[in-house]
């Protein structure tokens, strides 16, 4: 869409939401524990902060306030409050920061867990990027799934509110989009079964992304190969978990 002249600021707002899976093997209590640490080591609020920065400096953000927490026994979050443009150092006290609470934020959860019969350990990262003006959080989606490689993506995007132009006609949507994949890149189509849910007329578009093959090795930590109906039972189990999550349902 061309360049439109708007009756104020551009004040349309664009949510742009990740759930990551990463799905895991742990066939004793030793194995566990090292998930546990690897994930600790992987995904602590540190590491997070440095993609949610990246993520700022690919769709043109600027930061305004970082707020991070690491919980016990494991777990973390990151919330960073971004402008559109550049604000002065002298200008950033506590009122211009809770002001832009409301017009722009990047957030991320992390929500590891286990099955208790299954051995199946599951890691859970939620992505949120809510903008408002022109910056587009879809910029940023290659990246995030080029960073977090995940068995399975579930990504929500959502236009919300109105701009209005210089003769009063509202603006609902200042950019072309039919769906998500749209913006995904063919590597990734390649690699994963894509399915899409898009209500055009609310501005709601879902795309859900599952690996089309897996590799049995890189699900589990002890590297040794075992007999061949082990594989099979983990090869299973591992489906299965993932095909409950995609699908949202028990199996």
């Amino acid at each position: 869409m061309k360049k439109i002249k708007l009756y104020g600021f551009n004040n349309l707002t664009k949510n742009l939401n990740f759930c990551i899976y990463d799905i895991w093997y742990t066939n004793s209590e030793n194995e566990k524990n090292k998930y546990i640490k690897y994930i600790n080591n992987t995904y602590n609020s540190e590491k997070i902060t440095k993609i949610l920065k990246k993520i700022c400096k690919i769709i043109n953000a600027n930061i305004l306030n970082i707020a991070q927490q690491n919980y016990i026994p494991y777990g973390s979050s990151v919330n960073i409050l971004i402008s559109e443009n550049k604000i002065k150092k002298e200008l950033i006290d506590k009122k211009k920061i809770l002001f832009h609470l409301d017009k722009s934020h990047i957030c991320a959860h992390t929500y590891p867990e286990s099955h208790p019969q299954k051995n199946i350990c599951t890691f859970r990262i939620d992505i949120e990027i809510s903008t408002c003006g022109i910056i587009s959080p879809l910029k940023s989606l290659n990246y995030i799934l080029n960073e977090l490689k995940a068995d399975i993506i579930i990504i929500d995007y959502r236009i919300k509110g109105f701009t209005r132009t210089l003769k009063g006609k509202k603006i609902f949507k200042d950019h072309k989009i039919w769906s998500i994949q749209n913006f995904i890149d063919k590597k990734y189509k390649k690699k994963y079964d894509i399915t899409d849910i898009n209500l055009y007329q609310e501005n709601i578009f879902n795309t859900k992304m599952i690996l089309k093959k897996i590799n049995y090795k890189n699900y589990i930590f002890n590297k040794k190969e075992n007999k061949n109906f082990e594989k099979k039972i983990i090869i299973s189990n591992i489906w299965k978990e993932m095909k409950e999550i995609y699908y949202y349902k028990n199996i």
